[in-house]
């Protein structure tokens, strides 16, 4: 069965996210894009595009990557994935239900859903599970591509994780509201307690006269 046409992106290579991104996400996104259907949905399915591509996908990181400064695929609930801005741009903003495929659009969002609202993002008819701020991470994968991403290392991740999930992700007496934020300030005050080569040298100097 040959797959309907549609338009593509051709701006995207202009702009600073989607170059920004690895090769081998370029690439997924652009799959996602091409395999999804009518509405905008997609089912992962990375082991076919690994076996098409040759390659492994960590999918934590891709969708760290495609939503960094905004939200582009939507997690949902039944596991699917939604492209945000799929029928935007593929039907101009508008869904008219007298027209046979804007009606199939609309049903196939209502079952998975999501209610639309013309020129708007689609909003869900309930808060996803998977939300932006989560109070702590699914797995010791996600934490460490995570801080992989923010230019630290795999082991410096696994220690963050390990050390909150002792501590059963509180913090203090309080739940942690947003892991993220928090390994945005571990990584902040390990960077703060690096002594400062600089400083180091001039001291080396100093004492050898």
């Amino acid at each position: 069965m040959m797959m309907a046409k549609r338009f593509t992106d051709t701006e995207k290579w202009n702009e600073d996210w989607f170059l920004e991104i690895k090769n081998p996400h370029k690439l997924f996104w652009i799959y996602i894009c091409d395999n999804c259907n009518h509405a905008g949905i997609f089912k992962p399915n990375k082991r076919m595009f690994e076996l098409i591509l040759g390659a492994r996908i960590d999918i934590d990181l891709f969708l760290q990557e495609i939503n960094s400064d905004k939200q582009r695929i939507l997690e949902l609930d039944n596991g699917k994935w939604y492209l945000t801005k799929f029928i935007e741009f593929q039907y101009g903003g508008k869904l008219n239900e007298n027209n046979r495929v804007h009606k199939s659009i609309l049903e196939i969002l209502n079952a998975n859903n999501i209610t639309w609202c013309d020129n708007e993002v689609p909003l869900k008819l309930e808060e996803p599970t998977t939300q932006v701020k989560k109070n702590k991470p699914s797995s010791t994968d996600e934490v460490i591509a995570y801080f992989k991403l923010k230019g630290s290392t795999k082991n410096e991740g696994e220690k963050f994780y390990y050390f909150y999930e002792s501590k059963g992700w509180n913090v203090g007496k309080s739940k942690m509201k947003d892991w993220k934020m928090a390994a945005s300030g571990w990584l902040a005050r390990k960077n703060q307690s690096k002594p400062d080569s600089d400083y180091i040298g001039g001291q080396l100097k100093a004492m050898k006269g």
